[in-house]
Formats: structure tokens, C-alpha cells, sequence
């Protein structure tokens, strides 16, 4: 990758830069002259604002690095690659949508788009009952115009992302590479279906088989075009002891927790509609907003810590199954210890992961065509006709899908952008990513 390729990382909701330090650090590995940016400018609190207002946001951060590299460098920037993380790639769809529509694509060549974990239909539950409805209409109502947004509400900008008609889907026919990762299990923020933007959901029954992997970066990356491996007897789950920690933490700690982060929740999506308020009313842009909320944006919220504390929780709870152990094709999974000198060291490890996720990843026997490759199930998702829809427009498109299989977290969300520093499955992830861009 040249000096004159930039790229752009875009964090998630609740994020800040940091989530994606990892990333730039082996992006810059792979290719130190890269021009490289982190978005900063919709960071904390400032993610509540709406997909729009964060692009905006973002805009401004990529012209005003533009500028600055030309004149401090003497470098014009000809080539732009975007990756977005969770939110993030929304964000990302909106920013490049707006960049062509503006001209940008005219001079600058589009590269590579990329999201990891991303809601492309939407973070609406898929599943039926009252809990479906609760769960959205709590993510529509009380976090601001990003929950509206993510959720489908009834001024969602993500429907019109994936309009066939409009520029922000023409911009994305512009980039020589589209791909995206999607977590096939224990993502509690960005499902499988919604990240791969498919119908379908094989791994949400677990049967008697088990994924293939991707030569090289197993047990990480799922290798979809093999048929899954049959085992002789399916693999049932006793209760160990970080179950019984898991759940005694979850009843004794879990209501406290959950109560600071509703009122941290709440309090955030409040001052968030505020701030929308006021830019709209004083005609602001969205640069001088974040001049206003400097405060907000640059430190990390009571939300946001909130959410470590139970990522940790959970993390914690996992301590317990370290022990290599075998399932009952004989293999053996063992930890991977973390090689921080390179990323092809740790895509190449060979050795595989212990972890009771594991044992159960398997899927059904049941073949059907569809994007999710044979790894399908024969019965469609409950989703919402608005969500449909854009699964159908939105695999028009010729996307690169790759489904992850993360091992050594129960959070598996953090844990395929190595968010916190300290997983090597996420570099492996990173890496796969990061040898297959087109510079």
C-alpha cells in the first residue's frame, strides 16, 4: 500500500479509537506507508447521534486529514479504503454514499470496504414473542436517533442505505473489494444473520456437526464451501464450574449492573437528543457540534464502562476452561498464546483453541441455497419485511463474506476487532483481512 492510500477505521456504538488500535497497528504492519485514520470525532456519547450526524462527522475528519497530509507531506491521496466496526460500518456506508454523491470518487480511487460485526439489517431481534417486542422497542425509544437508526425506526436512515436507486448503494458498486465478518455465535449485539446479511441462521440450532475451517486460520475462519464434518454421537454439554460461577455472578452482581447501565443508558440518549436539537436548530455543522461536546466525546462514558464490566464478567466466567481437552473426532484444542512481533504468526498457529463454544458449534444437517454458502438452514428467519428486502438488494452486491468462529471469549463482539488488546483469535481475524486488501 502506497503513501498515497488512505484509510479510514470507523468504532462502533458506545466505542472511541482505542476499540481500533489493534487493527491500525496491523494494517500498518502489513503496509507501513499506508495513510491511516481513526476516526475520533463521534466518539462516547456522540455515538447516540444518528448515523448521519456521525458521517457527517466523519467527512470532515477525512477532508482535514486530506488537507493536511498534502500540505505537510506533499502527498495527494489517489486511492481510499474504508473499514467499519459494529456502527461503524453503517457509518462507513453513509460516509462513502455521501463522498461519491459530493464527487469525491472523481479524483480518488475507492479500494476496499470492509465491515466486521456490522447490523446491515438492522439490530431488530429476530426472535418471536414479547421479548421481541420489548427488545426493539426499548433500542427504538431510548437510545436516541443511533437507536432509531439501528433499530428501524420509522425515520431510519438504514432502509435507504440499501435503496438500489440511491447513491449510497451506487458508491459501494465503485470499490474493487466489499467484504465483511460476521460472528457465528456468542455475538449478544450483532447476530449472525444481520451481520452476513442472510435469511438464515445455521448456527443457531446445535446438532451433530461441526464447521470446516479455512486453511491457515483455523479454528477462526469458517471455511463455507466444505461440508461440515458429521460426529459419531452428538456432543452433549455438561455444567462445569464456570457455569455454576457464571450464573451465580449473573444473579448476585447482574441487577446492579444492569441498573447503572439503564440509568447510564438513558442519561447518555438524553443529552444525545439535546445535542440533535441544537444542531439542527442553530444550523451548526457537524464539526462545531463536536467543538460544543469536546468534553463528552473525548472521555470514556459511564455506559461505556459499564459495558467492559460486564464484558468482563463474562470474560471471567470463561477463566475455568483453559485445559486442552478432546472432542470426539480426537481433536485437541489448546490456548494460543498471543505473539504480538506479527500477525502471520498468529494466523499460521496451528494449534487450536479449548473452549465449550467449540464443543457445540455445530449446525443442522439440512442443506438450502443461499448466501450463508452449505451452511443453511432450510427454514427462513422471522425478520421483518423491511429487513428482507434489504438482504435481497444488499446481496446484489458482490461481497466477500467470511464467518468467524471466535473461542477464547464468551463476547465474541469485542473479540473479532482484538478490541481490548488481548485475544490473538482477533488478530487472526485482522490478518485474513488485512493480506487480502487490494492496494
Amino acid at each position: 500500500m502506497s503513501a498515497d492510500h488512505l484509510f479510514v477505521l470507523l468504532h462502533g456504538f458506545w466505542g472511541n479509537m482505542s476499540h481500533l488500535y489493534k487493527a491500525r497497528e496491523l494494517l500498518l504492519n502489513e503496509y507501513p506507508d499506508a495513510q491511516v485514520l481513526v476516526a475520533s470525532t463521534y466518539a462516547g456519547n456522540l455515538t447516540y447521534d444518528g448515523i448521519s450526524i456521525c458521517g457527517r462527522r466523519v467527512i470532515t475528519e477525512i477532508e482535514d486529514r486530506i488537507k493536511r497530509i498534502n500540505e505537510s507531506d506533499g502527498v495527494a491521496i489517489r486511492k481510499f479504503s474504508v473499514a467499519g466496526y459494529s456502527l461503524g460500518g453503517l457509518i462507513a456506508r453513509y460516509v462513502v454514499g455521501e463522498l461519491y454523491n459530493s464527487g469525491f470518487f472523481n479524483e480518488i480511487k475507492p479500494m476496499n470496504f470492509t465491515t466486521f460485526a456490522t447490523p446491515h439489517l438492522g439490530t431488530c431481534s429476530e426472535k418471536p414473542g414479547f421479548a421481541r417486542w420489548g427488545f426493539n422497542y426499548y433500542g427504538r425509544n431510548w437510545l436516541s436517533q443511533s437507536g432509531r437508526d439501528m433499530f428501524l425506526g420509522n425515520d431510519s436512515i438504514v432502509p435507504k442505505l440499501a435503496d438500489p436507486e440511491g447513491y449510497h448503494y451506487r458508491a459501494l458498486t465503485k470499490f474493487e473489494r466489499l467484504s465483511l465478518y460476521a460472528n457465528i455465535t456468542n455475538d449478544r449485539s450483532v447476530p449472525f444473520f444481520t451481520a452476513f446479511m442472510s435469511e438464515r441462521d445455521p448456527f443457531t440450532d446445535l446438532v451433530s456437526c461441526k464447521p470446516q475451517y479455512v486453511d491457515k486460520y483455523e479454528p477462526v475462519i469458517l471455511d463455507l464451501s466444505r461440508e461440515m464434518k458429521i460426529l459419531p454421537t452428538p456432543v452433549k454439554r455438561k455444567w462445569s464450574r464456570r457455569d455454576y460461577i457464571f450464573f451465580t455472578v449473573l444473579f448476585t452482581v447482574g441487577p446492579i449492573i444492569l441498573l447503572g447501565a439503564l440509568i447510564t443508558i438513558t442519561v447518555s440518549a438524553q443529552l444525545s437528543e439535546r445535542r440533535i436539537r441544537q444542531l439542527y436548530q442553530s444550523s451548526a455543522s457537524p464539526s462545531r457540534s463536536v467543538e460544543m461536546m469536546q468534553q463528552s466525546g473525548k472521555n470514556v462514558t459511564e455506559a461505556e464502562l459499564m459495558q467492559d464490566v460486564v464484558e468482563d464478567l463474562l470474560d471471567a466466567t470463561g477463566a475455568e476452561e483453559q485445559d486442552a481437552r478432546s472432542t470426539n473426532d480426537g481433536t485437541q484444542y489448546q490456548s494460543i498464546i498471543s505473539d504480538n512481533s506479527s500477525v502471520k504468526n498468529a494466523s499460521s498457529h496451528k494449534t487450536r483453541i479449548s473452549s465449550v463454544s467449540t464443543l457445540n458449534t455445530i449446525c443442522s444437517q439440512v442443506r438450502h441455497p443461499d448466501s450463508v454458502g452449505k451452511y443453511s438452514l432450510e427454514k427462513a428467519l422471522d425478520l421483518e419485511e423491511v429487513q428482507i428486502r434489504m438482504c435481497n438488494e444488499m446481496n446484489k452486491l458482490e461481497w466477500n463474506k467470511y464467518a468467524v468462529q471466535i473461542h477464547q471469549t464468551l463476547h465474541s463482539h469485542a473479540a473479532i476487532v482484538n478490541r481490548k488488546g488481548q485475544l490473538p483469535e482477533g488478530d487472526i481475524v485482522l490478518g485474513h483481512w488485512a493480506e487480502r486488501l487490494v492496494v
